[in-house]
Formats: structure tokens, sequence, C-alpha cells
């Protein structure tokens, strides 16, 4: 192989047989007797001591910044050690791990807008886990004592420098405790992962050195606000409690715990520099909690916060069926919460919890966030090896892979849009659908109140749109369902009405496409 050793580049991968020897002045060597090409580098790497500077180019080809600049590797072999860390805390501290469900039929565990698919072998719809404490419970149901998940979780919401839609969160369930556990429990897995993964205690986030070491601020909500603000929001009347929040540049509230709640994140969250654990949060945004003995306003739930983002959240659980219910019941009627804020009801767990179920609590620390704090991180990008982003392809890419027009975008993946006068035209061009082919309407309707009527009434105009599921590649938008309603808006009743107005107007349609068999109709629960 010498023959062509000079063709060879930086970036080619080698094999070298010969003997392992040292140079005269001492260097570890390979005598080679045949050189053989493994693999060639075709594009060239990066400037040697620059690496890549770019930031996007860096978020999108994360391997060749490692390549370039070990330091890289280093960091993300750490950040991966997190998991490896806390699994062996936790295993030695009595707790079985368990693989729980990543496509739920219903999911739960916490109030976030979740990604949604299809099973199509079940002929069901589904969604990826925002959560898997629900299964954890089942398994504490189950008979097992100490149970976790080092499991990755979906939320199909916003993405800044502390959010991203996939994450990974380490979740834990123990029964006969309660959260007062869970706060040892919390501050002990924190210690063991800085000194066992980083070697330390103290780290720098942002402008602040933090102390793993020195035992935990605990503070409730109520005492924390009340120390920045001078004012008891479960104990003011409504006027104080609404000039309070008018001062602090705070959203209102609709309830004294919400108030309370909306006066802590404008003036104490970001305060909580040092590592804190706010506790007894408001019950109505803690629907999985069970209520404080000594004041039912509140739950036994704690939040942590360190460097003043929030890194977990962890509670005693509600193991009472009928409570449960009826929590997820009121809040749905409540005027002041939102879907993306209402827990669904699943009538699954509310049976498993009739066969009884301990007392038991959880913990629920992301890793990610986690990381960022260990690591010294500012954006949750830097602890991510593969984040999120649109896709693209550059000029120079279609160029040398001969892309015309003509051929498929990979990054062309959205629905087709088309509004209901062309929905009638395009169908009978469609070509044959796969025989017994099952196509889903998932129909979503958004109000405005836009004015109000001479008689005093108010006016809400919803405008509504139906995703298609099986009958194209990639989906099927279609829009244009004007929807008024005047007087009292009812959401969930709405919704159920649009349903079956769609039901009823393209169901027969899409019937007609040859090879369709069966078309069903998603309900959704509210508007």
């Amino acid at each position: 192989g010498y023959a062509d050793l000079k063709l060879l580049d930086v970036g080619d991968y080698i094999q070298v047989d010969g003997l392992v020897n040292k140079t005269q002045r001492g260097e570890v060597s390979v005598f080679g007797d045949t050189v053989r090409l493994l693999a060639k580098g075709i594009r060239p790497l990066p400037e040697k001591h620059k690496g890549l500077a770019d930031r996007e180019a860096i978020l999108r080809r994360r391997y060749l910044h490692a390549t370039t600049q070990p330091e890289i590797k280093d960091h993300f072999a750490r950040v991966a050690s997190i998991t490896r860390s806390a699994r062996e805390f936790l295993w030695a501290r009595g707790f079985t791990e368990f693989s729980t469900p990543v496509i739920q039929t219903q999911y739960g565990g916490g109030t976030a807008n979740p990604f949604r698919t299809h099973v199509d072998a079940l002929s069901v719809d589904a969604y990826l886990s925002i959560s898997h404490e629900l299964y954890l419970k089942r398994l504490i149901a189950a008979g097992y004592e100490k149970v976790f998940t080092i499991g990755k979780y979906f939320r199909n919401e916003g993405i800044d420098r502390s959010h991203h839609p996939e994450f990974s969160m380490i979740e834990t369930m123990t029964a006969f405790e309660n959260y007062l556990y869970n706060m040892d429990l919390i501050e002990d897995l924190f210690r063991h992962i800085a000194v066992d993964v980083f070697g330390k205690t103290r780290f720098n986030v942002g402008d602040h050195e933090i102390d793993f070491e020195p035992a935990w601020r605990r503070v409730s909500m109520r005492e924390a606000v009340l120390k920045e603000t001078d004012v008891d929001f479960l104990d003011c009347t409504p006027e104080v409690a609404a000039r309070c929040l008018e001062e602090l540049g705070a959203p209102p509230a609709a309830t004294p715990g919400l108030q309370m709640l909306s006066a802590f994140e404008a003036r104490v969250e970001q305060t909580l520099v040092q590592p804190t654990l706010i506790h007894d949060h408001p019950v109505e945004i803690s629907p999985l909690a069970k209520p404080s003995a000594d004041d039912p306003r509140v739950a036994e739930r704690f939040e942590i916060f360190i460097g003043g983002i929030e890194v977990g959240d962890n509670w005693t659980e509600q193991n009472d069926p009928q409570a449960l219910l009826e929590t997820w019941e009121r809040l749905k009627r409540e005027a002041y919460t939102t879907p993306e804020e209402t827990h669904p009801i699943d009538y699954d767990f509310i049976e498993a919890l009739e066969y009884g179920m301990p007392p038991t609590t959880g913990i629920g620390p992301g890793v990610e966030r986690m990381a960022m704090i260990f690591s010294e991180q500012k954006n949750i990008d830097d602890v991510i090896f593969f984040p999120l982003m649109r896709p693209v392809m550059s000029e120079l890419n279609r160029e040398i892979y001969d892309l015309t027009d003509e051929a498929i975008d990979p990054a062309d993946s959205s629905p087709l849009f088309v509004t209901v006068e062309d929905l009638g035209e395009l169908l009978p061009r469609l070509a044959k659908a796969d025989d017994h082919k099952v196509v889903t309407l998932e129909p979503s309707v958004r109000f405005l109140h836009v004015a109000l009527e001479s008689e005093g009434k108010p006016l809400h105009r919803g405008y509504g749109h139906v995703h298609v599921h099986g009958l194209l590649e990639n989906g099927l938008l279609v829009s244009g369902y004007p929807v008024d309603v005047k007087g009292t808006l009812k959401p969930a009743k709405e919704a159920k009405r649009f349903a079956k107005k769609i039901e009823a107007v393209l169901a027969p349609v899409i019937l007609a496409v040859e090879g369709v068999s069966e078309v069903s109709v998603t309900h959704p629960a509210d508007a």
C-alpha cells in the first residue's frame, strides 16, 4: 500500500500492520509492513485549529465539531455519564428500573401539548409521551415499592434556551413516603452526580457560583412571595392582590392560588440562584398531587430551582380515585383553564387506583437541565448532541447529488393545504388508495371574542380546520369552516358540534375515493 501513500488525506481511516515500537526519540509508532485504506474522506475537514465557527453549522454537523475539537467529545461524554451515574445511584437505593411506553393511547402525567400520531395496526390515534408518571404509579399499584425510568419526553411547545421538544427525565416513584422524603432524595442525587461525574460540588451557572454541598434552602411559595412582595395572596382582599400584580407587571389571575403563582413567576423565580426547593404549590395547578392536610388550598408539591430556572417537579401523589376524578372533571369546567392547561381524564388509570395504591411520591428532574448546570452551559442546545432543527439542503449539495426540480425535497414534509371549495375538485383526481384504507379526520376549531351584539351578548367567531390522515403521504389540511357563536361560549360543546359537522360533510366525500373503506373522526375534548 505504500505506493498510494501520497494519495491519503487528513480524515482518511487506514489500517497499518506491523511492529509496535519506539523511535529514537521515544515516540510510540507502528513500523508498518502494509497500509490499507478503510474509508476515504471525500470532503475536507474544517480547519484544524479554528474548527467550525458558525453556530448553525455546529448544531447541524456536531460530528464535525467533535472531530476537530476533542474537548467537545469529552463534554458530551460527561453529559452521557449523568444518566449512568443517576442509574447507579437509584439502583443502590433499592429502586428497580422499568421501561414505560413512549407511544401512549392516552397521554397524561402533566399538562402539555402532545405530539399526535396514528397506529395503523390498531387503527387508533396515539400520542408521544409527555410523561411516564401514570405508568410508574401503575407499577406501584402492582406491588413494587421503588421504581424509576430514565425516559424520553415529547412536548409540542416552544423552543428556547431551556426548552426543547424532545428531552429526557429521571422519574421515580416511592411507596409509603411523601414529598419530604423526595426533598432529601433529590439533594443526595444532585450531590452524587456532581462528585461522581464532575469531581466537584461548585459550578458556575451564569454569573453565579452554585454550591451543592450545603443543605438546600426550603421555603413555601407563600412565604417566598410574601418576602418579596409583602402581600399574602392566600389571605388578602382581591383588590390588594390585583393591585400588587399590576405593580409587578404580572398577568392577572382568577383565584388566590393562581394570583400567588403569577406573582411568584414575575418576582421570585429569577432570584432563586442557589439550589432551592419551593414547596406547597396552589392546588389549581397540581391536579395529580395530594392537597396539604394543613391547608387544602395548597398541594404537597415542590419544584427545584437552580440558577433562576426550574429543574424538576415533584409531589406526593393523589391516590384517592374519587378525589382525582373530581379534580380532573372540575378543571375541565373551570373558565380559567385551557386544553393545554387541563389534564386529560384517564379512566384506565382511575380504575387502577380503585384497586388501591399505597401513599406514593415521585421526583422528575430533567436530564438536559441538569447537564446545563453541571457542564456550565447557558443553552440547552449545547447539551443535546442532535438538537431539533428545520431540515435544509444547500444549493451546493443539490448540485452534487443532481437534484432537479422534480426530485422530492426531504424538507418539504408539510401537509397539502386546501380550502373547502378546492377539496371537492381534488378528491376525484386522487390516485387509487390502497384497498381497505382507513382515513382519519382530526378536526379543530379556535374562537375569537370579536364583538358585542346589539342585545349585549358577545359574538365568538370560530375558524375550523381538519387534518386528514391516511389519504395523502404527507397528510392533507382542509381549511375554511367559519363558525359563529352568540352568547356564552361552551368550548367542549362547540368542539363536538364542529366534529359532527365535519363527519357529515367530509366523510361521504372521502368514502367515495376508490380504495377507502373507512373514515373515522376524532372528537376533540375541547375547542
